[in-house]
């Protein structure tokens, strides 16, 4: 068994080796490709001129200056962002994705470098009191949640009698909460201190349903950029720059209207 490993170690590397790395392709091209979804504010976004912005963001200009390359975002939908890495449309998924098993059969995930959970985030006009699960695991909801994401799937899996709307950003899903067409919506913590921001009539719940990592997302089979990911991720934390800026995009971002 363990000779089995050392050789397909020695394959994975002699592969390498024969073809080139991603990181090889980047700095030869020049471009740092990027695949988000359009919006997942602290972590990425884009501001009233059009600029993307965002903790991720922010980290993800460091990467390319590292590299000596450009970086240039690719937006797609979120239900697509994993079918479109396969297909090389960009480089890595570095866009607030979860890492879960099932992700994990169809794409390498680097080492997490943040932890959220699902929370839920309400109408205060319609709940006198912080709702809890307990209370409204059973009842008759219209939630809503983005399409593919991991809140999506919490809230299809732990509230049994709800109805699901479902929406293309988070921004989409938020507003129904906002404007009454739904009741809650279950997203991730980060995204509900920001929407709870952003509208004066939403509140998040204080309760974790999940507790989540996030990971960079990469194609299958290239070791070499993994590793250099990790790294890298490492340095963000090791030098305080993730602290930092999770300061600046958590604690002091006021939403734009």
């Amino acid at each position: 068994m363990r000779k089995m490993f050392v050789v397909a170690v020695l394959v994975l590397l002699l592969t390498g080796i024969m073809f080139g790395s991603l990181l090889d392709d980047i700095r030869k091209r020049g471009v740092l490709r990027v695949g988000q979804d359009s919006g997942y504010m602290p972590l990425y976004g884009t501001d009233m001129e059009g600029n993307r912005i965002g903790l991720e963001v922010e980290i993800l200009q460091r990467m390319a200056d590292i590299l000596g390359v450009r970086l240039e975002f690719v937006i797609v939908n979120w239900d697509g962002i994993i079918p479109a890495l396969m297909t090389d449309k960009f480089d890595i998924i570095w866009s607030g994705m979860t890492i879960t098993p099932e992700r994990a059969l169809r794409v390498n995930f680097s080492d997490a470098y943040l932890t959220v959970g699902q929370v839920m985030v309400y109408n205060t006009r319609n709940f006198e009191e912080l709702p809890s699960y307990e209370e409204l695991r059973t009842r008759d909801l219209t939630i809503a949640v983005q399409l593919g994401t991991t809140g999506d799937e919490a809230a299809r899996r732990m509230f049994e009698n709800a109805e699901i709307l479902t929406f293309d950003s988070m921004d989409e899903a938020a507003f129904q909460v906002a404007s009454n067409r739904a009741d809650i919506l279950v997203v991730d913590s980060l995204y509900a201190r920001y929407v709870a921001k952003k509208y004066e009539v939403l509140d998040v719940s204080d309760e974790f349903l999940t507790e989540e990592e996030l990971g960079v997302a990469v194609r299958k089979g290239d070791l070499e950029t993994l590793w250099w990911i990790n790294t890298f991720i490492d340095w963000l934390d090791t030098s305080g720059i993730i602290d930092e800026l999770e300061h600046e995009w958590f604690v002091e971002y006021e939403p734009q209207m």
